[in-house]
């Protein structure tokens, strides 16, 4: 007895694309080994949470106790490590350029004898501020350095000629600010940066993983029929192809977030189904943003390319690492249609922050409009595919009559 044909529908796509898996270990390694990898690399990069003894180089052209106290003092902080003494600023330029040193600390002559007499000397720091984030490391810790050094000479200077300790300091830093940062105050970079960085890779993964898999159905002469016939649809056969997918990375982000906030101990202060709803949307987008990536290019490479630079630069115009309000309107544009962009202040404002719900509902609804737009979008290009391939048809059929 013959056994009866499976009827067409989700389910058998479903079964259909795991043996596909099955059988093509790059997509398991796409999917699920390569992201796992990236995100271990990455929070083994970040371990630690902050830089600490950056090496600098100084030059003391004074050598008195004051210039000696400064150096310690520097050395002292946890942030930079004074690894170099040389004799003139050209010696320290070369430090700089070879990439041993971060910032060259240039303590003047009769730095001593000016500071005891009340004038004010220049401590010169030159640091290459190309790199950023260790450039303002570098600026802040020996600023402090040198700053808290001076107020204890300048207070010790007031006290010895009579003047009492309270009265000293008042007078050297008249109106005192107290900054309080809200949250990260340890400035631990697995906090913020880490906790950007895995989205940024995971949307890149998806997008090229969803553009790459419904690319190898689009091959061929007959394209995608095949894969709509086993549906019974189009709309139904695009869906069970990604679903198994979207189970791979939702499990991928549930991994790393478990990592983020058990090992690396990064806070989580927020609502954890608004979080997963937010993983959800978010895998959701970039699997449709590259189903439809793979339906507009010519072919598998284009999609991929396609995708590639689509997901590559998008983490610059997220506002991380710049100021979004600071972006001009086509980066301000860019981010926006961006679902990485709402995806991340949803991460931010659930862990980091602790915001309440209500805060994060207006970001968690345009990342919904993106999975909406770009849903639409691949319904679009499906019908003109069809159109078009019915269209060619019929040009055939009149060319054969």
């Amino acid at each position: 007895m013959a056994r009866p044909r499976p009827q067409p529908g989700l389910l058998l796509v479903v079964q259909r694309e795991l043996r596909w898996i099955r059988h093509r270990p790059v997509i398991t390694f796409l999917a699920l080994v390569f992201p796992l990898l990236v995100c271990g690399l990455l929070a083994g990069i970040f371990n630690s949470g902050l830089p600490t003894d950056l090496p600098v180089a100084v030059v003391d052209k004074d050598r008195s106790d004051l210039s000696r106290q400064v150096i310690r003092m520097v050395d002292a902080t946890p942030d930079v490590a004074v690894a170099y003494a040389v004799e003139d600023l050209a010696a320290g330029r070369r430090l700089i350029l070879e990439g041993t040193a971060y910032a060259v600390v240039m303590l003047p002559a009769n730095l001593e004898r000016d500071v005891k007499a009340g004038r004010r000397p220049d401590v010169a720091v030159f640091y290459n501020n190309q790199f950023m984030t260790i450039g303002s490391i570098v600026s802040r810790a020996i600023g402090s350095a040198v700053a808290t050094a001076a107020t204890g000479v300048g207070v010790a200077a007031r006290t010895s000629r009579g003047q009492g300790a309270d009265a000293a300091l008042a007078s050297l830093i008249p109106i005192p600010v107290q900054q309080s940062p809200l949250f990260n105050p340890t400035l631990n970079y697995v906090f913020f940066l880490l906790a950007a960085q895995i989205p940024t890779v995971m949307q890149i993964f998806i997008c090229v993983v969803s553009a790459y898999s419904i690319g190898l159905d689009r091959r061929g002469v007959i394209g995608l029929r095949l894969l709509s016939k086993l549906g019974g649809g189009i709309g139904p056969a695009i869906v069970g192809k990604m679903l198994p997918y979207t189970f791979a990375f939702m499990a991928t982000l549930g991994i790393a977030d478990s990592i983020l906030f058990g090992w690396l101990g990064a806070p989580f202060r927020g609502h954890w189904p608004l979080l997963l709803a937010a993983n959800l949307l978010f895998v959701l987008a970039y699997q449709l943003v590259g189903a439809l990536f793979a339906l507009v290019g010519r072919d598998l490479v284009q999609s991929l390319n396609i995708a590639g630079l689509f997901t590559a630069p998008a983490f610059g115009f997220v506002g991380i690492s710049f100021p979004r309000l600071a972006m001009g309107w086509f980066a301000q544009a860019w981010g926006a249609i961006l679902p990485l962009t709402w995806y991340m202040q949803i991460r931010i404002d659930q862990t980091l922050r602790g915001a309440p719900v209500e805060a994060s509902l207006r970001p968690l609804a345009y990342l919904a409009l993106c999975v909406a737009v770009a849903a639409l979008l691949v319904v679009l290009r499906v019908a003109k595919l069809r159109r078009d391939r019915l269209r060619a048809g019929q040009l055939v059929l009149e060319a054969a009559t």
